[in-house]
């Protein structure tokens, strides 16, 4: 609570990788009682549809890692919860990959903004039929909700891992 900007948009990395618009949000939002506040406050925040505007939605869904992303090009805690699992060879898993990217850019180019799915412990393998039918039934208005509920609960489970 007595942290500067800066400071507190590095605290929030280890429960959600923080846009702008998000951080000075919850900076502004001062004081919590804990982090479980700081995750009620931007739950409500985010899915109220009266905060944020769908430009600043978007930035916020982007922040996160793009599932299948590197390795090097995530934080910590996303690291973690995507490793890799789930494939039986070396070629399965590039294949895994190359459907993964194909996803991504094809989600971002259809709705503008990232995909966030709560992985929870479900390898690649798995996810793809979810990603897939998300890609394919989703409009924007409900993948933005679905994208943000998923972003909650990435850090509610990151918060419960961490106490």
């Amino acid at each position: 609570n007595s942290c500067t900007l800066s400071e507190f948009t590095a605290s929030l990395d280890f429960l959600f990788e923080a846009a702008p618009p998000l951080a000075n949000y919850l900076y502004s939002q001062r004081p919590y009682r804990d982090w479980k506040h700081v995750i009620e406050v931007a739950t409500t925040a985010v899915l109220s549809n009266k905060v944020f505007t769908r430009e600043e939605t978007a930035s916020i869904l982007s922040a996160h890692p793009r599932l299948g992303a590197a390795v090097t090009t995530l934080s910590p805690s996303s690291a973690t919860e995507q490793r890799v699992t789930g494939a039986a060879s070396d070629a399965e898993a590039r294949e895994i990959a190359r459907s993964l990217d194909r996803i991504n850019a094809e989600y971002e180019a259809k709705f503008g903004f990232r995909l966030v799915e709560f992985v929870n412990g479900r390898s690649r393998k798995d996810l793809l039929p979810v990603l897939d039918a998300r890609l394919r039934d989703g409009d924007a208005d409900t993948e933005r909700v679905t994208g943000l509920t998923h972003m909650m609960l990435i850090a509610q489970d990151r918060l419960l891992k961490a106490e």
